[in-house]
């Protein structure tokens, strides 16, 4: 979600005026209201709900046992006490988390180079130059600053190497499935909103793209995906820059290089299918999460 750049309370139009969304400061980002109902579902609160725990396990498994191995190759004594163990322990188990934090900040220095790239395309602007003191940490063999310079060479490379036409970045999305004549009055109305990372032509085909740092490119990834490609050609406004593919520029988490997926809207149908299930899912956690909330209201009466 982008931060806040103002203070000030920015109107966001949707289906012809029909729909107006307001975002408000929120600290450092924004809520976002339609007529004062806020609360309203985003796609990554949607896809939050899918059980990523068999691809995430063996990695943070691995990494707790490479620490302890590597503690204890260099460890020149056979015999060890009691507490040194449980340090070892205690120092392991962290490690997953270290990761997250190292793997967050490298994806945000990747993403904050490609944000600005295109923003300096789109609006003609001198492009922005790499951190030198990157090139300064990768002599001294700095694994994040290699990898952050790994990213930003592959994201380079993929708009060099490819015909790339930016056409709009951090763009707020909405879906409403009876405004976009998808269910008539009286059904269900399928409703979410959400932030789209890019918008551009590529090799001639429109389409919405995502930034994503991760080991691998994952289900829950996809239907976000299919989420942000709907909504945006769901809304009439659009109609001119209507996307006939969707994808995602993946920057690894443990080498910073750019794996790209490029995904059809007949791939991405299916997977909008898995992502109104798990809308229902989300759904449904916001009606028991209510119902839990009224209940211990009750009780303390």
């Amino acid at each position: 979600m982008p931060k806040a750049e103002t203070k000030e309370v920015i109107k966001h139009s949707f289906y012809g005026g029909k729909v107006i969304i307001e975002a408000k400061p929120w600290g450092d980002t924004y809520r976002y209201t339609i007529d004062k109902r806020s609360g309203i579902l985003s796609n990554t609160g949607i896809t939050k709900n899918l059980d990523k725990s068999k691809a995430l396990l063996p990695w943070a498994i691995g990494l707790v046992g490479s620490h302890i191995k590597s503690s204890l190759e260099v460890r020149t004594s056979k015999t060890f006490t009691k507490e040194e163990i449980f340090l070892l322990v205690d120092e392991a188990v962290l490690k997953p988390d270290e990761a997250k934090v190292k793997g967050g900040q490298t994806g945000d220095a990747i993403h904050d180079y490609a944000h600005k790239f295109a923003k300096a395309v789109m609006t003609k602007s001198p492009l922005p130059e790499i951190p030198k003191e990157l090139f300064a940490k990768e002599k001294d063999g700095d694994a994040e600053a290699i990898k952050t310079l790994n990213g930003i060479n592959g994201f380079l490379d993929f708009y060099n190497g490819h015909k790339v036409e930016f056409i709009a970045m951090e763009k707020l999305t909405y879906y409403n499935s009876f405004l976009a004549g998808d269910t008539k009055a009286g059904e269900e109305v399928i409703e979410f909103l959400g932030i789209i990372d890019l918008v551009a032509k590529v090799d001639g085909k429109v389409g919405v793209w995502d930034y994503k740092t991760g080991k691998a490119i994952y289900s829950d990834q996809r239907y976000q995906l299919s989420g942000y490609r709907k909504s945006w050609n769901a809304n009439p406004d659009n109609k001119k820059v209507f996307a006939v593919e969707s994808g995602i520029l993946n920057f690894n988490k443990e080498t910073g290089e750019l794996d790209l997926f490029r995904c059809s809207n007949e791939e991405s149908e299916k997977d909008y299918k898995a992502f109104l299930g798990l809308h229902s899912v989300a759904l449904r956690e916001k009606e028991l999460e209510a119902e839990y909330r009224n209940n211990k209201k009750n009780e303390s009466k």
